[in-house]
Parts: structure tokens; sequence; C-alpha cells
């Protein structure tokens, strides 16, 4: 796969700050459910600037974590130096799985797999899925046909828009209806599926982000 250049990371940083940097408050929870699972092993698919390989590496869990931006493993690699933690890093696309079968006690994709196109995001369920040990645990976002900017920009295929300016400028975006969500997780088991709507945050433009949240299984 081509790996490419990915975000701008120094731009995306300068542009929201505050969005990039902040721990996701459904990953406290999350990472108490892996260690009262006893998980070890944690990927972090899509890591961005590292706000969540380093929380989990301070969590005291065994991360490996990836993105397809150089700038983003700059950025990770100095936020675990500073956390005093460590991570294993390497720049990927994430439809790219180099590891063997069944080596992750858990997948963290958080905004990132639905930056695709449809079949592209099933290649990715499926690189988790076989990664995950049986019973593993994946914890993984995907854009929500409610969000306001559905429908906007450049249409690539259906369900799929691409902005036409801004930090995610020509970046496909797939949006998914409750029953899509479901389709795309057929081959895990589903253990929680929450719709989680959001107001926009200082310096950005008026919009109503939504997403859904969810948290399956590979079955044992």
């Amino acid at each position: 796969m081509n790996t490419g250049e990915g975000w701008d990371w120094n731009r995306a940083l300068q542009l929201m700050p505050g969005r990039w940097t902040e721990v996701a408050d459904e990953l406290y929870s999350f990472s108490g459910e892996l260690h009262r699972r006893g998980c070890r092993e944690v990927y972090d698919l899509g890591c961005g600037v590292g706000r969540h390989t380093i929380f989990l590496a301070r969590q005291g869990f065994t991360v490996s974590a990836s993105d397809i931006s150089p700038s983003a493993i700059e950025h990770t690699r100095a936020g675990l130096e500073q956390a005093g933690v460590d991570a294993t890093l390497q720049q990927l696309d994430m439809r790219d799985w180099p590891f063997e079968d069944c080596c992750f006690d858990a997948v963290v994709a958080y905004n990132v797999v639905y930056h695709a196109m449809r079949g592209e995001v099933e290649a990715v369920l499926a690189g988790a899925r076989r990664t995950l040990r049986p019973g593993g645990l994946l914890f993984i976002t995907f854009k929500s046909t409610l969000d306001s900017e559905y429908g906007k920009g450049r249409e690539l295929a259906p369900f799929t828009w691409a902005p036409l300016s801004g930090v995610e400028q020509d970046v496909a975006h797939y949006y998914v209806d409750e029953a899509e969500a479901k389709r795309l997780l057929k081959d895990f088991e589903l253990l929680s599926m929450v719709h989680k709507q959001e107001l926009p945050v200082s310096g950005e433009s008026p919009r109503q982000r939504a997403h859904w949240i969810v948290r399956a299984a590979r079955p044992e």
C-alpha cells in the first residue's frame, strides 16, 4: 500500500491544538477494562500526535503504534520521551498490517478508519480481527451520517465525501448509520455502541460532530 505523507500535524496542531492532544474520555474506562481482563499488548492505529499511545504506555501496557504521517511519528516519539515511557512506532498506511496473527490483546482505532473508502474500511477491520487474539478487544469510532459535514464537499462514492478545504481537504470520510456500523463489525462480537454528538471546540468553525463509539471483541 502507498504510505504517502498523511496529515501535516504541525499545521493541524496550530489550527486545533486541544482536539489532538487531549485523551478521549472513553479511553479512561477502556483502559480500566483492559486491566481487568489482563490485557498487555495494545496497538494504537493511526496514533496522530500520540495522545492515546502515551496514555496507554503510562498505564503500563506494551504499546505499538502507527500513523501514515511522518510528522505524527515525530510528535509521538517526542511525547513518549518527554513522558518517560516507551512504545514501538512505525510509519504505516492503516490498511497495512505487517503483524503476526493473534499478536494483540486490544486495538484502538480512534477517529481514523473512516478516512477511507468503504472497501478500505472493511480491509482495516479484517486486519484488526486477524491480529487480535481470541477474545481481544477493539475500540473503534465511525463517522455518523448525522454529522453536520455529511453530504458536503466532493462526493467520492455513496456515503463518502471529501472536504474542499481545511486540514482534512481531499481526505475521504466514510459516514455510516447504525445498521452499516453493525454490518462492518459482523465478524466481531459487539459489546457496546454509543452515538456521540459534540459541540464545536474553541477555535473551530461551527459544526455538529457525530460519531459511533464502539467496543467489540474477536470471538473466542
